[in-house]
């Protein structure tokens, strides 16, 4: 390993940071344990969804949806895989695209028309931002059906600007900010005052709440999702695995307020100031 020195072989530092990033694994685990089984469950919760029977099965929106809950999963392994690595900025990054995914899903999965907006979209792109997703899913939350009347109610309000600001917190790490580089700086700092330029794979103690927030974001776009889903399909009443399935949920949604009340989210190091609840 001591041959592998950046400072004296940089070219050799793409393998130096395999190995570090190697001990940060070990570690990281350790800093995110607590939340191992309820990644699992929520993981397990989402690939069962699709396999269940309903009345609405085949509809046409399910299938549309379903390839969008497909990314979301896909995303949230990589979220996953960065905390461990130690890439918790990384790992906010692509909680980002797990959000945007999820919330089309939200939207979706009960309503034909929507789904083949989407599907015949100029160019492909979605034709819905981000904060217009999160009105949207917060409307059909509250109401149980997007209606796309402007809602001023408080209850609204409430969940709409908390999913939104979610969404705002993600991007003050996927967008450069000062925040954001300060930690950085933190991160990498060295004994002498100056800090290292190059990559590192970050298994601070400090970092631990990053890792919790973007979680705890991961894991409730992704289980909402599913949720959305397994709704549209309409169960029959006694369904196997619908039942099954419900005591899961049960088990994940009381999981994860525990692991939220013991978490140390109020010591993050980006806030989002610009955007009020």
């Amino acid at each position: 390993m001591e041959e592998l020195n950046p400072k004296n072989n940089p070219e050799d530092y793409w393998d130096f940071l395999s190995y570090m990033e190697v001990a940060a694994i070990d570690k990281n685990h350790t800093h995110l344990k607590p939340w191992d089984s309820l990644a699992k469950d929520c993981m397990a919760f989402s690939i069962q969804v699709p396999f269940l029977k309903g009345k609405e099965k085949s509809r046409y929106s399910l299938k549309i949806a379903a390839t969008f809950l497909k990314r979301s999963m896909s995303d949230f392994r990589g979220v996953w895989l960065m905390l461990n690595w130690g890439y918790p900025y990384q790992a906010a990054c692509v909680a980002a695209s797990l959000y945007e995914n999820s919330l089309i899903v939200n939207c979706i999965s009960d309503r034909d028309d929507l789904a083949k907006i989407v599907a015949t979209s100029k160019n492909g792109d979605i034709p819905w931002g981000a904060k217009k997703l999160s009105s949207m899913s917060a409307e059909k939350d509250i109401y149980g059906k997007i209606t796309g009347l402007k809602r001023k109610e408080k209850d609204f309000e409430r969940v709409h600007n908390l999913c939104y600001r979610n969404y705002k917190w993600l991007c003050k790490i996927k967008h450069p900010t000062m925040q954001q580089i300060s930690d950085e700086i933190n991160h990498a700092m060295l004994e002498n005052g100056t800090f290292s330029v190059v990559p590192l794979p970050d298994s601070r103690e400090d970092s631990i709440s990053l890792k919790q927030m973007v979680l705890i974001i991961a894991i409730s776009r992704l289980f909402s999702a599913a949720k959305s889903f397994a709704t549209a399909i309409n169960c029959e009443e006694g369904d196997e695995l619908d039942i099954k399935l419900y005591e899961l949920a049960t088990r994940i949604h009381k999981e994860l307020k525990e692991n939220i009340n013991s978490s140390e989210i109020d010591k993050l190091p980006i806030h989002v100031y610009d955007f009020k609840i």
